[in-house]
């Protein structure tokens, strides 16, 4: 059996402080949300819809964010080149925001920046050069598979 979907339709995260969350998520990299209130709030990403709540009663006290645990390892937002890297870094600097600088991914041979949101769930700039950013677009649009490498 083949399933039929249209794609990824949202990410949704908790969070141990929304206040914190909306300063990060909303002011500091620019999520507009398109719905919200006190517990909650979803986002338009560029098109993607993110979703950040806040804990509740079934969270374990103490619980922190891990890459290491099953489940969630980071998320990636794309930007076009190295240079917009420079640029979200200097942000990221002036806004306080822990990150750990430009770094090189020695498999896919692209330049990105790791950070942390106040949880410390785990968000990368990453460069998506324009050849795979229009492979990707085109695949979408016109519903075709993308070949499997290594």
């Amino acid at each position: 059996m083949r399933l039929k979907y249209l794609g990824l339709n949202h990410v949704l995260l908790r969070v141990s402080d929304m206040s914190k969350a909306r300063a990060f998520y909303i002011d500091v990299l620019g999520f507009q949300p398109i719905q919200q209130n006190e517990q909650r709030f979803l986002a338009n990403v560029h098109g993607s819809l993110i979703g950040i709540v806040a804990a509740d009663a079934r969270m374990p006290p103490g619980d922190t964010f891990s890459p290491y645990r099953i489940g969630l390892d980071h998320l990636a937002l794309g930007v076009p080149n190295r240079k917009a890297l420079e640029t979200l870094k200097a942000a990221l600097d002036g806004a306080g925001v822990r990150h750990n600088g430009i770094e090189r991914d020695p498999e896919a041979k692209a330049d990105y920046i790791s950070f942390y949101d106040p949880d410390g769930i785990a968000w990368e700039f990453y460069v998506m050069p324009l050849p795979i950013r229009l492979i990707l677009g085109l695949s979408g649009l016109l519903g075709f598979k993308l070949p499997m490498q290594g």
